[in-house]
Parts: C-alpha cells; structure tokens; sequence
C-alpha cells in the first residue's frame, strides 16, 4: 500500500511540474482497451514535432483490470529532443473507474526519459487498479512525415 501510494504522489509531482515546463511536442490518439484481470489496448496516433506531423501506432498491457473502453486522448510531449527517442516502453501505475463516460490524465515515461502529459476521455466500461506499459513506435519515416495542420490562430493570422 505504501508503494502505491508513493507511486501516486510521484505521478502527481511529475504531472505538476511537466505543467509549468513549455512541451517539446503535442500527440494526440485513441485507442480501445479489453480487459479480464489481465488487459489490452491497441490504437494508432500523430506526434507534431518540430512543425512535422509523425503517426505512430502503440499497443500495451495493463494489470488488475477489467472491462472495455475507447480512449481519446491529446497530450504535450516533455524531454524530447530527438525523434528516434519517442519509440520506446512508456509506464505508469494507476487507478480508474469508468461506467459510460470519464476522462482524467495521465502521465507516462519511457525509458529515454521522454514524458507524456495526456488527458483523456473514456467511453465504455472499465475498471483498473494496477499499472501497465504501453508500447508506442512511430509509423513513417522522416521523409514521408506531413506538416501538422495550421491551428485556429494561424488561419486567423493568414487572414
């Protein structure tokens, strides 16, 4: 109990500091999760890096679940400085309860010290009281990566 709880504190620090730091890049994804004491997810999404959009594909595996949900997700990206360095193992330890609508965030690092900050809404059925990994590897090359749509102030700006 008392390493959860330690976990939990030092997501909540972690959380609290990527805020107040400016990101090195956004993601944004969905993915569905399948669970029975042992679950599933599996999605696909875009990275904007360095004015260039990258999709990526991830998968992982969490303990202590069970249900089914769709998840939504954007997110700021901390401590990337090299694109190669985004692939990789991202974990966490978490708690949560979803019965047909929630959201919350959550925050991830990968083994290159790479930080995701996500907040995410959920629609399904899910409840998860242990941690897991996900699995995020990029889809396309830097050769083949598209500029990142302009944003609503840009579109105004060109105006």
């Amino acid at each position: 109990m008392r390493l959860i709880l330690m976990a939990v504190l030092a997501v909540g620090a972690g959380a609290a500091l990527a805020q107040d730091a400016r990101p090195d890049a956004r993601l944004e994804f969905s993915s569905t999760s399948f669970g029975l004491l042992f679950g599933f997810s599996q999605g696909r999404g875009t990275l904007d890096f360095q004015e260039r959009r990258y999709p990526f594909s991830l998968s992982g595996i969490k303990v202590a679940t069970l249900g089914v949900t769709r998840v939504s997700a954007l997110g700021h990206v901390y401590r990337l400085r090299d694109l190669a360095d985004f692939n990789g193992r991202y974990v966490a330890v978490e708690g949560a309860f979803t019965l047909g609508q929630g959201g919350g965030g959550a925050l991830l690092r990968n083994e290159k010290g790479v930080t995701l900050y996500l907040q995410n809404v959920q629609h399904g059925i899910e409840l998860t009281l242990g941690g897991g990994g996900v699995d995020i590897a990029l889809t396309e090359t830097t050769e083949t990566a598209a500029p990142p749509p302009p944003t609503a102030v840009e579109n105004a700006s060109a105006r």
